[in-house]
């Protein structure tokens, strides 16, 4: 049946060449004209329309409550109460930091494998970290606190590491049916070889 279609096909072509000859002409020239027309924006334009755009403050008494209740306020945001100033938690960075010194690095499993003793270990983000578990090394997944699996972790020669990548994981894909979790710390580079579930 395909032979039949490309033999259709390229009999049209012999028959027909202007017609072929005006199928591959596409006239570019709208490439050069594409933005033609287009005026330039003046800095009192784009100042005009941040301004028309900028919440309008809520007067802070009864009337302008009952004003903003009743008809909303214009583009619906809430203006930062003056005198707060708000605080920048940095907290989460420090504990991102802490758990880099830990060991503790995160990944993304782009697909469903199978760790030690056969447990399964769904696609998703999870929190890896190097633990000794009876004489092995192993890499254990984590989701907050809940243990979802380990994979047994071996030395590795990482060709794709540069100098200044220090700590870092990441996941290969080896084969169809394999991929390789690279953990690398200050003092080594491991990897974990899983099986697609």
């Amino acid at each position: 049946m395909k032979k039949l279609f490309v033999s259709i096909f390229l009999s049209f072509l012999l028959i027909y060449p202007t017609n072929a000859v005006d199928m591959l002409d596409v006239d570019y020239n709208f490439i050069d004209t594409a933005f033609d027309g287009i005026q330039p924006i003046t800095d009192k334009q784009f100042n005009d329309t941040i301004n028309k755009l900028t919440p309008q403050p809520v007067d802070n008494s009864f009337g302008g409550k009952l004003k903003t209740f009743l008809f909303g306020r214009k583009y619906g945001v809430e203006p930062q109460p003056k005198g707060q100033d708000k605080e920048i938690d940095i907290g989460g960075e420090q504990k991102a930091i802490q758990d880099l010194k830990n060991g503790v690095q995160y990944i993304k499993l782009i697909a469903t494998i199978i760790g030690e003793n056969n447990q399964i270990i769904q696609a998703g983000n999870y929190k890896i970290q190097e633990k000794i578990i009876n004489g092995q090394t192993m890499l254990v997944f984590y989701q907050g606190h809940n243990e979802y699996g380990m994979l047994k972790l071996i030395k590795f020669e990482d060709t794709l590491k540069k100098e200044n990548d220090l700590i870092y994981s990441r996941v290969d894909i080896v084969s169809d049916d394999t991929i390789r979790i690279v953990y690398s710390t200050l003092s080594d580079t491991k990897c974990a070889i899983a099986k697609v579930y």
